[in-house]
């Protein structure tokens, strides 16, 4: 099994681990550690050095060389488009999706004060904190959760903002402030999603890691990921997006946005289950006709 040395990518592939050995009990499970370009450039931001994926390559490298035979992820790292010869072959049950803001004063997004500082990493918050309150500061943070949540105790910001899922993960929900509404923020595709990652010809893996997965969350973020997919973005363009599942009914937003967050569409739209990969590709459609390609087109110029 492999995985980022980080103390969340760890946690996250024991609970895969603990999950397979559950399922598995005459098999032993062990981890290889890999380090990726995001944990070596940690002082550079995430869009300017290369994006999702950065968190990714060097795993898929190992994965397709056969030094490991999985691969853990979050599944919002990962590009919409895998490498050839490599698939995912579990979605592990998600976890919280929503953003969460970390405010050592207590105070909830809309009652920071005017000009009030926040962290965060991601294009994406930065466009939707923006275009709900423009008078925010936001400054670039990285690092992993315990160096981001000494930030924010240390008073270098009014508040940050993190996946909730992450920091639920490592036992850390009690500092979380405010569980952000996907109306003010809509999550990053595959938020909140642990994906296991293999090579597409090996099946002995491939029945191993079916075990685990997970119908409902498989389908939500095949949808999330067609749309990615569908606008041709990566984490250097504010692209947002949540699927659910009620019944048999799979319930899609999507959102592009400006990286000031002064354009920003959100469209939605529902269909079965079975069709998630479908209805995917066909809001990204709708959002490029109704000006998501200028909006995306813009930032590229």
């Amino acid at each position: 099994m492999g995985t980022r040395d980080s103390p969340l990518a760890l946690q996250q592939t024991h609970q895969v681990q603990a999950l397979l050995r559950q399922a598995h009990p005459g098999r032993e499970f062990t981890l290889k550690l890999v380090k990726t370009a995001g944990d070596k450039a940690k002082a550079v931001s995430l869009s300017r050095i290369g994006g999702r994926g950065v968190f990714v390559k060097e795993l898929e490298s190992a994965l397709l060389e056969g030094e490991i035979d999985l691969a853990v992820h979050s599944l919002k790292d990962m590009p919409g488009q895998l490498p050839p010869g490599l698939t995912l072959g579990a979605i592990v049950e998600r976890g919280e999706t929503r953003d969460a803001l970390i405010c050592p004063a207590s105070l909830t997004l809309d009652k920071l004060p005017q000009g009030a500082s926040v962290g965060t990493g991601s294009p994406r918050r930065v466009a939707q904190l923006r275009a709900y309150r423009p008078d925010l500061v936001t400054r670039d943070l990285r690092g992993n959760v315990d160096t981001r949540l000494r930030r924010a105790a240390r008073g270098e910001f009014d508040a940050i903002v993190l996946a909730a899922a992450g920091l639920e993960r490592l036992g850390r929900q009690a500092e979380i402030t405010q569980y952000l509404d996907p109306q003010i923020c809509l999550p990053a595709v595959g938020q909140g999603a642990m994906a296991v990652e293999i090579r597409e010809e090996d099946k002995e893996t491939a029945e191993v890691v079916a075990a685990i997965d997970h119908g409902p969350s498989r389908a939500a973020v095949t949808a999330e990921r067609a749309f990615l997919q569908g606008l041709g973005g990566g984490c250097q363009v504010p692209i947002a997006a949540l699927a659910r599942i009620e019944g048999n009914t799979l319930h899609l937003e999507g959102l592009v946005a400006s990286p000031d967050g002064r354009h920003l569409l959100r469209l939605a739209a529902n269909g079965q289950r079975q069709e998630a990969e479908a209805l995917g590709q066909e809001l990204a459609r709708r959002i490029l006709q109704m000006g998501g390609q200028q909006i995306l087109e813009g930032h590229q110029a």
